[in-house]
């Protein structure tokens, strides 16, 4: 289990870096291609994927599946208020 989330962190990791990469040098991805926003929607898919697990894992431990859910929604909603800070 310690590795898949190691190497969960590493991928979001990654697409964030991509995505700061496509959001300040676009010249480098060709064709006018919107990296920051497909970075941002696979990791939508990511969210929406790890939602899922989330659900199996409230059934067998509820305190950590809720502690969870309020710390991604937490900061979910600092990221929404600080984006605009940012662009």
């Amino acid at each position: 289990m310690r590795v898949n989330r190691t190497l969960g962190l590493l991928i979001v990791a990654a697409l964030l870096g991509v995505a700061w990469l496509g959001y300040s040098q676009p010249q480098l991805f060709p064709g006018g291609l919107d990296v920051p926003g497909l970075v941002w929607a696979i990791m939508a898919l990511l969210l929406v994927s790890g939602a899922g697990y989330g659900f199996y894992r409230f059934k067998h431990d509820r305190g950590m599946a809720l502690a969870g859910a309020v710390f991604w929604s937490l900061l979910i909603v600092a990221i929404t208020l600080a984006y605009p800070l940012f662009n």
